[in-house]
């Protein structure tokens, strides 16, 4: 259900008139200058007796338009259960109280530029292992604001994870489209989510000088961000799309900042992304993601805000295509959900990823043993 800049009260309504329904738990996503105060949505919610999960992103995706006041509510069965953590020990805590709980998917928010989001996302495998799908994405303003960026029954947070465990039937996907431009590189030198050192040298210093010899960029760190997103790294995977990894800030020390971290050691590449991969993404991802034979209840996209700044109009051609690829498979279903700070995604056959500048799809069906 999306909501163009709703009131407080229109909210409200909504989510209390749906309580009696089989899927009464809300899974809540506000764009960032929406006027919702989120502590006393919380509040409210509380004293309703509702239970939630959400996030505040840079904007919020309903079919082919996106708008940073969008509101969108997505219905979860009952019986599906949340968790907030900021650690791992946190984390093993609260999961042991489940250890007898079968799911089937869960969705992940997490602060979008945190350090500690790949070390949450170990502690979900560890866990939870292969037995789930995981979808989500990063939470974040790109404006400065006091409030935070997370929602749950606990509060309002600014860091930490918060998981809403199911055991809906879903399908999921992620593409980004993106090639090998120059490399390698070697990472010799990282602190989580920053690079430090690109093959033994300052990072900020390889990067700047390889743009101007290579493609005659002259990139410095008050331009950084305008010109370093188009030019990100990626992380070779075999038999397997690149990681993306966007350089979105630079530190005085000439350290470039990511969203999710690089290991050391690394070997990564400089992307591009070619018209023609651009292109063929949105009737790939729909047809990896999609289960046709079944009836399809709700459509949930994470699309990097990174990849939006990067393809500008286009990036509104690629939401019309797959909105139209979506609709031509299930004719009623909308497709919303988020810009957001790095994607989450595992098909349920390895490790939950953080992305970036990439596209992860979730379908949901209906399936009467999930209630």
């Amino acid at each position: 259900m999306y909501l163009e800049n709703p009131s407080l009260n229109e909210i409200l309504y909504l989510l209390e008139t749906n309580t009696s329904s089989n899927n009464a738990f809300a899974f809540i996503l506000i764009g960032e200058d929406s006027k919702i105060p989120l502590k006393e949505l919380v509040n409210s919610l509380n004293n309703k007796k509702i239970r939630f999960t959400g996030g505040v992103f840079p904007k919020i995706i309903h079919n082919n338009k996106t708008s940073s006041t969008g509101f969108v509510i997505k219905w979860l069965p009952n019986n599906a259960i949340s968790i907030y953590f900021d650690s791992s020990q946190t984390f093993s805590r609260q999961i042991s109280e489940f250890s007898n709980a079968i799911f089937s998917t869960v969705y992940v928010l997490t602060s979008g530029l945190s350090s500690d989001s790949s070390e949450h996302l170990r502690s979900l495998y560890t866990h939870l292992g292969n037995d789930v799908k995981f979808l989500g994405g990063g939470a974040g303003r790109t404006k400065e604001h006091n409030e935070g960026v997370l929602i749950s029954n606990d509060g309002v947070f600014n860091t930490g994870t918060i998981i809403t465990l199911t055991r809906n039937k879903a399908t999921t996907g992620s593409l980004h489209g993106w090639t090998k431009l120059y490399g390698p590189f070697i990472v010799t030198k990282t602190d989580k989510n920053f690079i430090k050192e690109l093959n033994w040298e300052n990072a900020f210093i390889v990067y700047q000088r390889f743009l101007k010899t290579a493609l005659n960029i002259k990139i410095n760190k008050e331009n950084f961000e305008i010109n370093a997103i188009h030019y990100p790294f990626g992380i070779y995977k075999e038999n397997s799309e690149y990681i993306i990894r966007d350089p979105m800030r630079v530190s005085e020390e000439g350290y470039l900042q990511c969203v999710g971290n690089i290991p050391e050691n690394s070997v990564i590449d400089l992307m591009t992304m070619e018209k023609e991969n651009f292109k063929s993404v949105s009737k790939n991802l729909v047809y990896q993601s999609i289960d046709a034979k079944s009836k399809i209840t709700d459509a949930l996209i994470f699309n990097c805000i990174s990849r939006a700044n990067h393809l500008n109009d286009d990036f509104y051609v690629e939401l019309s295509n797959l909105t139209e690829e979506i609709k031509t498979n299930q004719n009623k279903v909308n497709l919303e959900g988020a810009l957001s700070i790095g994607e989450i995604y595992s098909s349920g056959e390895g490790y939950p990823e953080i992305l970036n500048k990439s596209i992860v799809l979730g379908f949901s069906y209906l399936d009467k043993n999930a209630n």
